[in-house]
């Protein structure tokens, strides 16, 4: 299955998506673009969020382990 298949039937996670997402953007793919827009919003009306991602700096974690 291609990866215009997979985004037609939400297979992609929210991460997977941004990962795709940053790479359609360098290609100006706009009919990925656009397919992960809407896959986006097919997550979020069937009631999926994306993961809370944790961004620690280098001194953040250094600090903790004092």
């Amino acid at each position: 299955m291609d990866r215009i298949e997979k985004l037609k039937n939400d297979i992609y996670t929210f991460e997977e998506l941004d990962t795709l997402e940053k790479n359609a953007t360098k290609l100006r793919d706009s009919e990925t673009l656009r397919l992960i827009e809407l896959s986006r919003a097919s997550k979020t009306a069937k009631g999926e969020k994306p993961k809370q991602v944790d961004i620690e700096t280098r001194r953040a974690r250094r600090d903790k382990r004092k």
